[in-house]
């Protein structure tokens, strides 16, 4: 699975980081330090959260300097989106 940026209609964003059995793997940006949630496609539909064309990249780059901290599992993930060469379309719907 290709990382997708998603927002929510509060502007909230996350990116989606990989899948774990039938759970998609999340990183939410918020006050405290990022962490590695698991949530299923319909608890992130609930969440009001679609997909977003912003560059997963740009977004993993961006959530590395978060001033809160980030957790080891979640830099691993970032690190590794932030350095990809991955296509920047998203596939996450």
């Amino acid at each position: 699975m290709q990382p997708t940026v998603i927002i929510n209609q509060h502007r909230n964003t996350a990116i989606v980081v990989a899948t774990s059995g039938k759970k998609l793997l999340v990183i939410k940006l918020g006050k405290g330090k990022l962490t590695v949630t698991s949530l299923s496609s319909q608890e992130i539909k609930d969440q009001g959260y679609a997909a977003n064309d912003y560059s997963p990249k740009l977004a993993a780059q961006s959530y590395l300097q978060h001033g809160a901290g980030v957790s080891e599992r979640a830099r691993k993930y970032l690190e590794r989106i932030a350095g990809s060469e991955l296509s920047d379309r998203f596939l996450f719907t």
